[in-house]
């Protein structure tokens, strides 16, 4: 498994990172920090170049293991929503593009489930294209 070390540069700036931790819940902190960092990143809280913290920074502020970050961080490089060099972990630079997919696909996936009801219940398309119209200019 390959390591992505990622250290503090004080220069970067380094964008606020929402983090919450529950130690309660079923789900392992390496896959909590990870789903929030990618959420982060598909939804643009996180953009293109930003600086994410030092697996360092993030382990003492959450009192987790070094370990526990860096399977979270790798989950992230495989997905190439990061990247990392001597000067740090960053969001990478087509972060952007795959934001865009996800969020189109998301997109497309709700409209198939509203198509799927519309027709449920009767709606026409012509109906269906006058809602969605009119859903549009709100």
């Amino acid at each position: 498994m390959k390591t992505n070390n990622c250290h503090r540069d004080n220069v970067a700036v380094i964008r606020r990172m929402n983090i919450e931790i529950k130690r309660n819940d079923k789900l392992a902190i390496y896959l909590q920090i990870y789903k929030q960092i990618k959420e982060q990143i598909l939804n643009g809280g996180l953009k293109s170049g930003d600086k994410l913290l030092s697996y360092r920074e993030i382990a003492k502020q959450f009192d987790v293991s070094i370990i526990t970050v860096t399977k979270a961080y790798e989950l992230l490089s495989d997905e190439r929503l990061i990247t990392s060099s001597q000067k740090g972990c960053f969001v990478s630079e087509n972060a952007s593009a795959i934001a865009i997919d996800y969020n189109m696909q998301l997109t497309e996936d709700n409209l198939k489930e509203a198509i799927k009801s519309a027709k449920t219940v009767g709606v026409s398309l012509d109906e269906l294209h006058t809602l969605l119209n009119e859903l549009w200019r709100e």
